[in-house]
């Protein structure tokens, strides 16, 4: 087996665990695949490296890491999923601006979520390659 051959197939495994894990979550999954294709498309025959990266566009966080302006999706306790940004947050909410609601897909402008009512929160991250690995601007 070659170098590329174990990269792709790390990459391929790293796909099929994110869509075990977050099967359930539209929101996860839409930027997962997004990011995916923003990254393979920049550097595609580094697959090692769009494997390493991968697993850091969806990761959980509690309410009180959350900053304004973060992508999130939420996962209620009655299994509704939304996801959007992060207006703001108090001890007992979180205040969502530009979200949407999955399992009944409507969209809802802004949305004020009680933290009892929170089973999980994932952070999102788009542009995970310029974050992680950015390119060297060129000298000049």
């Amino acid at each position: 087996m070659t170098f590329e051959q174990s990269d792709l197939q790390k990459l391929v495994e790293e796909i099929i665990e994110l869509l075990q894990r977050y099967r359930d979550d539209p929101g996860a999954l839409e930027v997962i695949f997004s990011e995916l294709r923003a990254m393979f498309q920049r550097i595609p025959i580094y697959s090692g490296i769009i494997a390493s990266l991968l697993p850091m566009v969806v990761q959980p966080v509690t309410a009180e890491q959350l900053k304004d302006g973060s992508e999130i999706t939420v996962v209620l306790k009655d299994d509704r999923t939304f996801i959007g940004k992060v207006a703001h947050t108090t001890p007992n909410e979180i205040k969502l601006v530009e979200c949407k609601q999955f399992e009944q897909p409507k969209l809802c402008g802004e949305l004020s979520l009680p933290t009892g009512e929170i089973r999980e929160i994932r952070l999102l991250t788009r542009g995970v390659l310029d974050k992680k690995r950015p390119t060297p601007k060129p000298r000049k």
